[in-house]
């Protein structure tokens, strides 16, 4: 039975400041007044990308919401111009291309889309990043997830699609885990709690440290991933979430 969406289900994912920024005045008669198809979702000036996306998945078939989250996107992007969104944000602009390097690959992007074979999520992620355009420099400061703001609601959910997989993937097998770590541009650095301790770019201005022990017979193996104190410049902690998820699954090679 299909569910039927209600204003509060809508409420539920605004931010709930009645900020009065919008046409409707206050995050109900928001809500209220996106379901009769009175106003876009891009009135909002609040709302998160993982908002975003939780409605369009609320809304759409399923896998649908993130094909058209992903069109939504590459045309804001395309419509102002690479060059305009590219500044500051480590991508190149050349012949009318977008190049951009995600997790130690060099991606592609042209008029017509990626010329990369690439997942959804992969893809939503990197035009993301484009699209928020921070800018700056990074601190060199390491921080938990939980350190964010809005992260520590979030941290569990990031211990365990990020964390937790890893250190399963390193019990099983350390060497390969390294090994498929490397590939993705990932270098060994040192001054830490372990020796097997990496950072990856997972985008220009996002690197991630990735701190992993081995098990032994009292305790299993253990990861810790943490992110420059700036990371929330170049993404929002909801997007962080999923690309902490990226990375595994490009681990993984899924």
């Amino acid at each position: 039975m299909t569910k039927i969406i209600q204003p509060l289900d809508i409420y539920k994912k605004l931010p709930r400041s009645n900020c009065g920024r919008c046409p409707a005045g206050s995050c109900m008669a928001f809500a209220v007044q996106f379901l009769r198809r009175m106003v876009p979702l891009s009135e909002c000036r609040e709302i998160d990308e993982h908002s975003k996306l939780a409605i369009e998945e609320m809304l759409s078939d399923p896998g649908d919401w993130k094909e058209r989250r992903f069109k939504e996107l590459f045309d804001e992007i395309s419509a102002g111009g690479f060059s305009s969104v590219a500044r500051d944000t480590g991508a190149v602009v050349d012949c009318d291309l977008l190049k951009i390097v995600y997790m130690g690959r060099e991606i592609v992007l042209g008029r017509t889309g990626f010329k990369d074979a690439l997942d959804i999520m992969d893809r939503l992620l990197i035009l993301m990043y484009i699209k928020q355009a921070g800018s700056g420099g990074l601190s060199g400061k390491w921080a938990a997830f939980r350190d964010f703001k809005d992260g520590l609601i979030r941290s569990e959910s990031f211990h365990g699609a990020c964390e937790i997989p890893l250190a399963k993937m390193f019990e099983r097998s350390r060497e390969g885990t390294i090994k498929r770590l490397t590939a993705l541009g990932a270098e060994k650095v040192k001054g830490y709690a372990t020796e097997h301790s990496y950072v990856i770019y997972a985008l220009p201005k996002l690197p991630l440290l990735v701190l992993l022990w081995p098990g032994d017979e009292e305790f299993g193996a253990d990861c810790k991933i943490l992110l420059d104190s700036t990371a929330t410049v170049f993404l929002d902690v909801e997007a962080l979430l999923y690309l902490g998820m990226a990375l595994v699954r490009n681990i993984k090679g899924d």
